[in-house]
Parts: structure tokens; sequence; C-alpha cells
């Protein structure tokens, strides 16, 4: 009975061990990701106020795109 103890404690700590690994690189993916959509949020609205008609759906639609991206099987 000893040995089983042990070996769901090990079991337990190794999946801890993992957890903490994803979140670390989960963290550094999204500090990267963060800066370039804010960038590119702020180009396209800059291109919504400049342009109109045709031109300014366009970006509209862009900027949904870019949304959508935030989901991981929308591609921006």
């Amino acid at each position: 009975m000893q040995q089983t103890s042990n070996s769901n404690i090990d079991v337990i700590f190794l999946v801890i061990i993992l957890a903490v690994f994803l979140l670390i690189l989960l963290t550094i993916w999204l500090l990267s990701f963060i800066p370039h959509f804010s960038y590119e949020l702020r180009y396209i609205n800059r291109e919504i106020e400049r342009t109109k008609g045709d031109t300014r759906k366009h970006w509209i639609r862009k900027r949904r795109r870019l949304w959508l991206s935030l989901l991981p099987f929308v591609k921006y």
C-alpha cells in the first residue's frame, strides 16, 4: 500500500510541474502577442478614421478578422 501512495504523489507532482511549465509558456506567448495585436489594431483604427467608402469597409473587415484571430482556429 505504501508503494501506491508514493506513486500517486509522484504523478501529482509531475502534473503540477507540467501545468506550471505550460502556464509559463502561455505567459511568454501572450507577452509577445499582445504588443503586436495592439499595434495592428491601432493601425487599422487609424485607417478606418482616415478612409471612406469601399476602402473603409475593407479596413472594418480587416479589424473584424483581427479580433477573430484571437480564436485559436482563425487565421489573420
